[in-house]
C-alpha cells in the first residue's frame, strides 16, 4: 500500500533520514519508533505531504507520491492526519471543525455535513460536546476530536503522531482501545510514538529509527518480547 525506497532528507547540511526504506501492508498498525532527533517527525511530515523527500521514492497504491515537484492528490485522499497538538479550530465548535473540512472535500450541504458530523462524534462518545469549543474540552476529547476529524474525510490510512503525548493513564487506554478498534474495521494505523507501553499495547509491527535510520524492522510480539 505504502513504499519507501531510498529516502533522503535533510535540514541545510544535516542529515535527517538516510536512506529509508519499507513498506506497509493494507490494515497493518504499524509503530514508529525512536528517541528525539530519531527522524520520526521528520518522516511523518514527508508521509502526510508536508514535505518533499531529497532523494528516493515514496509510493502509495503504485502511484509516486510526489510527481514534477507537486504533491499527489492520493496523499490527500487517501491518508489522515493526526498531529501531536491536534491542529484544531479553536474558533470553531467541535462540531464545526468537522463539519468544515467535510464540507469542503465533498461540497455537500451544510445540514448533510451536520448530520455527517454529528454522527461520526457520536461514535467516539463525543455528542455531548458538539457546540463546545476546543479548549473547553480534555485532552483525552480533543485527541478524539481530532482522530474524528481526520476520518470523516474517509480516509484508508491513518498517521497520528505521538497521541499519548498529553494523556493521562485513563484516557491513553481510552485512545489505546480506539485505535484498535478502527484497525479492526479495516484502516491501517500509523503510529509515531516514543511511549513503549503504549506501543507494546496496540502495534502489530515495529520500525525503529536511530540518527535518521532504521536500525529494526519487526513484528512487535519479536520487538517486545525482552
Amino acid at each position: 500500500m505504502i513504499k519507501i525506497e531510498n529516502l533522503n532528507y535533510a535540514y541545510t547540511d544535516t542529515p535527517v533520514l538516510k536512506n529509508i526504506s519499507f513498506e506497509i501492508q493494507e490494515n497493518e498498525i504499524v509503530g514508529l519508533l525512536g528517541l528525539s532527533g530519531s527522524g520520526k517527525t521528520t518522516l511523518l511530515k514527508i508521509l502526510s505531504g508536508l514535505l518533499q523527500p531529497d532523494s528516493g521514492i515514496y509510493t502509495i497504491e503504485s502511484n509516486k507520491a510526489y510527481e514534477k515537484g507537486k504533491r499527489n492528490k492520493m496523499l490527500v485522499n487517501e491518508l489522515g492526519v493526526v498531529f501531536q497538538d491536534y491542529n484544531l479550530f479553536m474558533h470553531l465548535t467541535v462540531l464545526d471543525n468537522l463539519v468544515l473540512p467535510y464540507r469542503l472535500r465533498f461540497k455537500k450541504s451544510k445540514e448533510e455535513s451536520k448530520k455527517v458530523a454529528i454522527e461520526m462524534l457520536s461514535q467516539f462518545g463525543l455528542q455531548e460536546h458538539l457546540y463546545k469549543f476546543p479548549n473547553e474540552c480534555s485532552g483525552g476529547q480533543q485527541q478524539r476530536i481530532a482522530i474524528a476529524r481526520a476520518l470523516i474525510l474517509n480516509p484508508r490510512v491513518l498517521l497520528i503522531d505521538e497521541p499519548t503525548a498529553a494523556l493521562d493513564q485513563e484516557n491513553t487506554m481510552i485512545v489505546s482501545e480506539l485505535l484498535r478498534d478502527l484497525n479492526k474495521k479495516g484502516l491501517t494505523v500509523i503510529v509515531i510514538t516514543h511511549d513503549i507501553p503504549f506501543a507494546q499495547s496496540i502495534c502489530k509491527r515495529v520500525i525503529e529509527l536511530k540518527q535518521g535510520e532504521i536500525i529494526q524492522d519487526t513484528d512487535a510480539s519479536n520487538y517486545f518480547k525482552n
